[in-house]
């Protein structure tokens, strides 16, 4: 055999970064689940048993993806640096690589808990940052209000992936940027401690709309793949052969829960222009409604921003036409903002509530309501 240095094949020195590179592509493309680490050697042109030998399994190559993902989007925070130029430079990158929202919300779940915890780790240290830069310009501001606000700032970064309006790379970071300044001046309600709510609730006589709520909330905790039909009936508290006495499967369930949530949405802005003269209160009352409808887990928030691919052809259509509301109340309010730049707007204020919607402890505070819509609105009319 001639093993003379012109025949011998050497591994790529990139090799790792092209593994990353097409796992990320095709977990954002089918989703986690989806996709084998066969398919992933595949794309990259190595067999599975050399995929191996750089990730020891999916886990460990799917948390080096999430982790690639975070080091994209976030800035160099040096000693010197000021909000808005950590602001000016995360929307930046943000704007050029917009799927990393999709990986943490959507994928990170995944993971181990170990690496979950690992991972949630290196998110509350990103928001930590900006948390103290927002202090530095706002130093009045009450314990845990730089925190909500940083958060904010985050789930505009990671809004990107939670639409594909076409937009040049420079104006969308123009328009994400804008958010985020906005949205760090917003003046939140004083932080008051919750009501003390009873230890359990009440069910539904209905067996059927028992089963519906407790899907939504799965649904929403742990996506829609990694809930199985078991699941919601032990929530329900039924088993398994009669759960089919309503349901004749999991995607029969969440087309029934879609098309609730779809329809609370549209009674929310059929009650809104019946009660409001002009466009401007009539959204303000709309976005108010709407973080209600999140917080209370009415609608499939989770879905909405970072599954489209699992909801219905037919259910993905309508929230189109729900968003295209939202766009003309929108324009209606700023008659000079173009088209595309609205719907923009509209997906990245729409994306901040479901993500703050999902940071378990942040709805501990009762004000915490009247601060995702007043921040939900400082990104819609951020300039």
């Amino acid at each position: 055999m001639d093993t003379s240095p012109a025949t011998v094949r050497r591994r790529p020195k990139n090799r790792k970064e092209q593994i990353l590179e097409s796992a990320r592509a095709l977990i954002v493309e089918l989703g986690y689940r989806n996709v084998s680490m066969a398919q992933i050697a595949d794309r990259v042109g190595i067999t599975a048993g050399a995929l191996y030998r750089h990730f020891a399994n999916k886990s460990v190559l799917l948390a080096a993806v999430i982790e690639d993902g975070f080091a994209d989007v976030t800035p160099e925070f040096g000693p010197r640096v000021r909000l808005a130029e950590a602001l000016g430079e995360s929307c930046e990158l943000a704007a050029t690589h917009r799927d990393v929202g999709a990986l943490w919300w959507r994928e990170a779940r995944n993971l181990p808990d170990d690496l979950q915890d690992t991972m949630r780790h290196r998110l509350r240290e990103i928001n930590r940052r900006y948390a103290e830069l927002i202090e530095i310009d706002r130093p009045n501001l009450r314990d845990g209000q730089a925190e909500e606000l940083a958060w904010g700032v985050q789930a505009v970064l990671a809004s990107p992936s939670s639409h594909t309006s076409r937009i040049p790379d420079a104006q969308f970071a123009a328009l994400l940027t804008a958010a985020c300044t906005a949205l760090c001046a917003v003046e939140l309600d004083a932080p008051t401690p919750l009501p003390a709510r009873p230890a359990s609730r009440l069910e539904p006589v209905s067996m059927r709309e028992s089963l519906l709520g407790h899907a939504i909330v799965l649904f929403g905790e742990r996506g829609y793949e990694a809930t199985g039909l078991d699941d919601i009936g032990t929530a329900a508290g039924v088993s398994g052969p009669n759960l089919y006495s309503y349901f004749d499967s999991k995607a029969d369930i969440l087309q029934a829960a879609v098309e609730r949530g779809t329809s609370a949405l549209w009674l929310l802005l059929h009650a809104v222009l019946r009660e409001n003269e002009k466009p401007q209160p009539a959204l303000a009352d709309l976005v108010r409604g709407y973080v209600e409808l999140a917080l209370n887990r009415t609608v499939l928030t989770s879905l909405l921003q970072s599954e489209q691919a699992t909801l219905p052809t037919v259910a993905r259509a309508r929230q189109r036409e729900y968003v295209a509301e939202w766009v003309a109340l929108l324009r209606a309010c700023r008659p000079n903002l173009d088209e595309t730049p609205t719907r923009v707007l509209v997906h990245t204020a729409l994306s901040v509530v479901h993500t703050l919607a999902r940071i378990e402890h942040l709805p501990a505070n009762a004000s915490f309501p009247a601060d995702v819509t007043a921040i939900a609105l400082a990104v819609l009319f951020a300039r």
